[in-house]
């Protein structure tokens, strides 16, 4: 016969105990409660091996209770969350392209290009080097003929074929050692070629429209040339019939200034 251990028996009187099969005594041992555990009249003081078998499987299934996990509040919050619906997702999607295309329709318009907005960029780019921002040339440190304070106004009197051809052929298509400009300059005409810093030609790289605007510039603001309303629409109808104001942006432009 098999030994039972100890404490098996310890544990299906416990187990018995619960569910009411025995009471007791306080003293350790148990007393069954009905005549079921009773032999010809005799109170048995132990269980049998039925009773150790049966308290083991009810202690199994409560071991099984016990090991089921308890899901972390995280994932039950997840899993109950409300969840996004599938209409918004478009409108999510759209909605930066929806904040670009506001953004553009809420800024103020291009400034419209003018003769003398274009003759400023021009200068800038191709002429302040030599000449300086404001004209000085020589006179402010540039290797450049000045051309403020009426400097251009004296060599070219006027904005005619003679200013237009030296800006677009410069030292060399004039022919170095030649003069340009007004014979009767006060303090004589002047000779190309003869401060050593060559005039480059700019007929090369930049268009009527552009050589004529940045001659605008030149005599406008630089020289501050004197010109009444009518010269000055007279000047725009010209710097736009070379094309002036239409290949930016799509704006059209006006001379003004």
């Amino acid at each position: 016969m098999t030994e039972v251990p100890e404490y098996l028996f310890e544990r299906s009187r416990q187990r018995r105990i619960a569910l009411g099969l025995l009471e007791d005594d306080g003293s350790g041992a148990a007393v069954a409660s009905d005549s079921g555990d009773s032999d010809g009249g005799q109170i048995s003081s132990g269980p049998s091996s039925a009773d150790v078998i049966a308290a083991a499987k009810a202690d199994a299934k409560l071991e099984q209770v016990t090991d089921i996990d308890i899901e972390p509040q995280w994932v039950t919050a997840a899993r109950t969350r409300t969840k996004i619906p599938m209409w918004v997702l478009p409108i999510m999607f759209f909605l930066p392209l929806w904040g670009f295309v506001y953004v553009k329709m809420t800024e103020p318009p291009p400034e419209p290009v003018t003769a003398m907005t274009e003759g400023a960029a021009t200068y800038a780019a191709q002429c302040a080097s030599c000449h300086g921002g404001d004209g000085a040339g020589s006179e402010g440190g540039g290797v450049g003929r000045p051309l403020y304070n009426g400097e251009v106004l004296l060599t070219f009197p006027k904005l005619d074929a003679d200013m237009i051809l030296w800006l677009t052929v410069g030292s060399e298509g004039i022919g170095i050692g030649n003069p340009y400009g007004a014979t009767d300059r006060p303090g004589g005409a002047h000779i190309s070629g003869e401060t050593g810093a060559n005039m480059p030609g700019f007929g090369g790289t930049l268009s009527e429209y552009k050589i004529y605007s940045v001659a605008r510039y030149i005599r406008e603001v630089l020289s501050a040339e004197s010109l009444s309303d009518e010269e000055i629409a007279v000047r725009d109808a010209e710097w736009e019939e070379l094309g002036g104001g239409k290949d930016v942006g799509g704006h059209g432009g006006h001379g003004g200034h």
